[in-house]
């Protein structure tokens, strides 16, 4: 048995097979290829580092991230729900984790796991091999609702009042014309849609606060990319709530292995009254119980109008290994105890000589990478 691990940067060589892994181990959208490539594409800063690992010449393994200066990332960010190990077995996992602290970075960051992802007991075993120091965050998110029972029974078990102000406004829209919701796999007029949605998820306090898919172009090419992506796959799913024919709520998502991801929604604030984005929700929520849909994953942060359809929240871990150096202890201290004692211990151990070393190796660093 011949065990091999290689650190790429570039995705392409290793695509076709990397599709195949995430296939073959039932991974979610978000540790396949593609969505790494249009993520980096529109976010990507520093250098990709790709781990690969190889067990008699097959790819068994794939952990993607990002150097930028001295620390090592997951590829996430406000945009990307969730990250993880990409392996085959337990060797796979055990090959990426020592892999990961071969180059010996300063700092790693691994973000947005699952508790339960393959990875996450083995890297902290590789980390304390290592000699690096971790520390955990787990956070609660990612509300789900589990869509195998019966519809009734989870109706049912709404708020009352919640319950009978939806069926108020839903009575409200439809006295006005013909109230339906559209969901479309974007096999056909994907860009039409696609620009029909944005503009609806974009409208009224998203606009405002630049959180919406057209606030930035960097973000807008991310969801065009994942979109036509999914689209070949037959993952995607771009939902509107229509009132004669008009878009009042909008919601792009992704549906793969039985999972339903709610990756971005909003509505016409013109209807705010009528609260169209409540009527998509449950209309979008009956539609997964119908359907062969096990899970319903609102992703983000726990909202509290996400609150109103679950108290099931999920955990995402956020793990944070600091190397054994001198250079690793400060960045330690500075993220616990904040930036002042990590240049008071800088100081006691570097004096101003070594402060002036790392500055300046720090700009040398900025120079060669870019900002």
């Amino acid at each position: 048995m011949t065990i091999t691990t290689e650190i790429r940067d570039h995705i392409e060589p290793v695509v076709v097979e990397w599709e195949r892994l995430a296939q073959h181990t039932n991974a979610s959208p978000f540790l396949w290829p593609g969505w790494i490539t249009a993520w980096w594409r529109a976010f990507g800063a520093g250098q990709l580092r790709i781990i690969t690992a190889y067990e008699n010449g097959q790819l068994t393994g794939v952990l993607p991230l990002r150097q930028f200066r001295a620390t090592l990332s997951s590829p996430t960010n406000s945009h990307a729900p969730w990250f993880g190990f990409l392996a085959a077995d337990e060797r796979a996992v055990e090959q990426l984790s020592r892999a990961l602290f071969s180059e010996r970075s300063r700092r790693i960051n691994l973000f947005r796991l699952s508790p339960a992802d393959v990875g996450a007991s083995p890297v902290c075993t590789a980390a304390s091999v290592a000699r690096y120091r971790v520390s955990k965050e787990l956070r609660h998110r990612a509300p789900r609702v589990d869509t195998d029972g019966a519809w009734e029974a989870y109706e049912s078990g709404l708020r009352r009042k919640f319950r009978s102000e939806l069926r108020r406004r839903r009575r409200r829209l439809e006295e006005e014309g013909q109230l339906t919701l559209e969901v479309s796999d974007g096999t056909q007029k994907l860009s039409e849609l696609l620009e029909e949605g944005f503009r609806v998820e974009g409208s009224g306090w998203k606009e405002a606060r630049g959180t919406s898919i057209n606030s930035q172009p960097a973000t807008r090419r991310f969801y065009t990319e994942v979109a036509h992506w999914a689209a070949e796959r037959g993952w995607l799913r771009l939902a509107f709530l229509r009132l004669n024919g008009r878009a009042l709520a909008f919601d792009y998502c992704l549906e793969h292995n039985g999972t339903h991801y709610l990756l971005k929604t909003g509505y016409d604030p013109a209807y705010r009254r009528t609260a169209p984005g409540m009527i998509i929700r449950y209309l979008m929520l009956a539609r997964a119980f119908s359907n062969q849909i096990s899970v319903y994953d609102f992703l983000g942060e726990g909202s509290e109008w996400k609150r109103e359809w679950t108290s099931v929240q999920q955990e995402t871990l956020f793990l944070r290994m600091f190397a054994p150096t001198v250079l690793g202890s400060i960045d330690r201290v500075a993220f616990v105890h904040g930036r002042p004692a990590a240049k008071s211990l800088a100081d006691a151990i570097l004096g101003e000589r070594g402060n002036r070393l790392l500055r300046s190796g720090r700009a040398k660093v900025r120079a060669r990478l870019g900002p």
